[in-house]
């Protein structure tokens, strides 16, 4: 039942149709907000690579943003593109941002600074890896098939649920008490890809295996499969410095910010995979949308 409530502010969500971005923009039209969703793929529509101008009317008569970035912050010219949105909104009035980041990316955290130095009231979400990866987003493909084959498979990392951050983003986003600032949010437990490949596993009643291989044979499996550039280079950026084992470590600070428990791989699991166990088909939801790393 959609709870309608008294607030005259109006959200915009840049990345609207990602793993995030829709969970956002859902959960604000189920508190009764005023939200548009756009990407490259929406009318209207948004891409990093338009002028400010185009960004600027978009913007025009909001309150808040909530920003995600594709394909992910840790890209060499993320934290510019960044700051020509952060322009452009103050010149359209926007007075508030949620920003998306990933964790120990040092391209993520130029583009935090970024926000946090704009004047803007700000929020940002640095956020370990999503356990929708699994199921909308690059390994889709592989667990599909059988086997999925990844370096770091025994690096553990504290997995988190795209509709957990997705509620930490609208309580910044609507609620004034919520101090502005730097929030890290994971999920409840480390887990190495590995046992999350065997958890899926054992839900699907699949044959499902996980290979190592190395940073440069991914890289060039991806390249030739016709992966963007873009693309390509993250994952390699991701797997050969960000999956070392330095974010090997969960936070509280998604239960304070929800009031609960963050929601369990093994909950996402059964959700995401269980009705593959009898129909042998998976989600179709793109993959692309949002940044493969987070």
């Amino acid at each position: 039942m959609t709870q309608l409530v008294n607030s005259s502010k109006r959200f915009l969500v840049l990345g609207g149709s990602g793993k995030t971005g829709r969970r956002v923009v859902k959960q604000l039209r189920q508190k009764g907000e005023e939200v548009c969703g756009v990407s490259r793929t929406t009318t209207p529509v948004f891409h990093w690579h338009d002028n400010t101008h185009s960004w600027q009317q978009l913007l025009n008569g909001l309150d808040s943003v909530y920003v995600t970035y594709q394909p992910d912050l840790a890209i060499p010219r993320a934290a510019d593109d960044i700051a020509r949105l952060v322009i452009a909104a103050r010149q359209a009035g926007v007075s508030h941002m949620v920003l998306l980041s990933g964790r120990g990316e040092k391209g993520a955290e130029e583009a935090e600074q970024v926000v946090a130095d704009s004047g803007l009231h700000y929020h940002i979400l640095r956020a370990s890896w999503f356990y929708q990866n699994f199921s909308e987003g690059f390994l889709r493909d592989m667990i599909e098939a059988g086997e999925v084959a990844l370096p770091c498979g025994d690096t553990p990392e504290p997995f988190i649920d795209a509709g957990d951050i997705a509620a930490a983003a609208v309580r910044c986003l609507t609620d004034p008490d919520i101090a502005a600032g730097l929030y890290e949010v994971t999920g409840p437990h480390l887990l190495t890809f590995k046992q999350c490949i065997g958890q899926i596993g054992a839900i699907t009643g699949q044959p499902l295996s996980f290979a190592d291989l190395s940073v440069d044979a991914m890289v060039d499996a991806l390249t030739s499969a016709g992966f963007e550039r873009d693309m390509v280079w993250l994952m390699g950026h991701l797997f050969s410095e960000v999956l070392d084992g330095r974010n090997s470590h969960t936070t509280d600070t998604l239960e304070k910010l929800l009031g609960r428990a963050p929601v369990s791989f093994s909950e996402y699991a059964n959700r995401a995979f269980a009705a593959s166990s009898a129909e042998a088909t998976f989600s179709k939801l793109s993959h692309i949308e949002e940044g493969a790393g987070q």
